[in-house]
């Protein structure tokens, strides 16, 4: 009888500890199911419509001149035309847990559930390629558009970049997105290394400026608008690069940039000069938590 009583006691005690240790050392969640506000959980989706309008240089006209004879046959509609749309864009994005190709060849350091990758595609338009094929009599398509694949290691406050180890030493990973920003956050999302130096070429920064109402194709949202500005150190200088809005547990809703644009052409060697107006908004999403 003394021994079943001393048995039981320690089974008591036994119990009691375990409590306490689970009450003391809980199990931590998975950080893809805390922190994923701003880049999506496994499974989201977002749909985009991109539209780059080519103006002449200080003006609302547009830059391609349409021939008469053509109007009738170029894809775009009278407004977009007289808006100087040159390039459209329509694109799917999926945010998925990031796959064993990756993980692997990659030799990442953390376990596979600290990553998420995205890529997408779609349709991809631009008009001075169909008045070409229009002017030699044949027939133009949109093509198909990929954006290719994104790494992202996730943490208690930020997403991060992640990039193969033989590019990291050219464009180390940096943050993405902080999941807890405040107004007058500021760091650096992608910089360029000139690796025989170690000297920092360029760096591209983003800051929370403010927070605004914005309405795009998939609704109403209160944004958190962020500055994005490009600094070249070989040359000293800050280019603006427009503005980003995002909204927690939905991402990026739109990204609008107003610049002056320099190409040249090697066919021609002629540099040609004109105003770029960039709007990438959110046309629908399905966020999964």
């Amino acid at each position: 009888m003394k021994q079943i009583i001393i048995l039981l006691f320690l089974l008591i005690i036994v119990s009691i500890f375990n409590s306490c240790s689970d009450e003391i050392n809980p199990v931590s969640p998975s950080p893809i199911s805390k922190n994923n506000n701003y880049l999506g959980g496994n499974g989201t989706e977002r749909t985009y419509k991109v539209t780059e309008n080519w103006l002449n240089v200080s003006s609302n006209l547009p830059y391609f001149s349409v021939p008469d004879s053509l109007l009738a046959k170029v894809s775009l509609s009278t407004d977009q035309l007289q808006n100087g749309i040159a390039v459209i864009r329509d694109y799917t994005e999926f945010v998925e847990e990031i796959g064993e190709l990756f993980y692997t060849s990659w030799e990442l350091p953390l376990p596979r559930d600290n990553y998420l990758q995205s890529a997408g595609d779609g349709i991809y338009y631009r008009l001075s390629d169909e008045l070409d094929s229009l002017m030699l009599n044949k027939t133009y398509s949109a093509g198909n558009y990929g954006i290719g694949t994104s790494i992202y290691k996730i943490t208690n406050d930020e997403i991060i970049t992640v990039h193969p180890s033989n590019r990291e030493a050219i464009n180390p990973s940096c943050t993405y997105i902080k999941n807890n920003m405040q107004i007058g956050d500021t760091w650096v999302i992608w910089k360029l290394i000139d690796t025989t130096s170690n000297y920092t070429i360029m760096e591209r920064i983003f800051e929370v400026i403010g927070e605004e109402n914005i309405v795009v194709t998939a609704g109403s949202f209160t944004a958190f608008k962020i500055k994005l500005s490009s600094i070249h150190y070989n040359t000293n200088y800050v280019y603006d690069l427009g503005y980003e809005y995002f909204v927690p547990n939905v991402g990026l809703v739109l990204k609008e940039s107003d610049m002056n644009i320099f190409q040249w052409h090697s066919s021609t060697n002629r540099t040609i000069h004109f105003r770029q107006i960039i709007r990438k908004e959110l046309v629908s999403y399905n966020f999964v938590q």
